[in-house]
């Protein structure tokens, strides 16, 4: 689920990070239309570490928001944050439907303004 809290923190990750690698994922998957509704579980996990592969060379433009965005999601102090456990944070939010429609999203309007 999306909150009020995080938004300002997706919205200024969203704004840092080249979508390309990311768009030419869900493009050749077919996210983007009807069928992604019918991806398994595990497709929707091989999707989301095909995309946080794309993501990771990226990480130091967005190193100060995902602390942000990892206490407002935890509801956590953001000192408390920095031990979290990266692998289960992110798969957290892989397959938070929220999440994932937000991205998608957003995503979607990056690729309508670059064409």
């Amino acid at each position: 689920m999306i909150t009020v809290g995080m938004l300002p923190t997706l919205g200024k990750i969203v704004g840092k990070l080249d979508a390309k690698p990311v768009i030419e994922i869900l493009k050749t998957e077919d996210i983007f239309t009807d069928g992604a509704k019918d991806l398994t579980n595990e497709q929707m996990g091989i999707i989301g570490a095909d995309i946080i592969a794309a993501i990771l060379p990226q990480l130091g433009k967005i190193a100060d928001d995902l602390p942000k965005l990892a206490a407002v999601y935890k509801n956590l102090p953001l000192e408390d944050v920095q031990d979290l456990d990266a692998a289960e944070f992110i798969n957290d939010l892989v397959n938070d439907e929220g999440i994932r429609n937000f991205f998608s999203k957003a995503l979607r309007r990056k690729v309508e303004q670059a064409v």
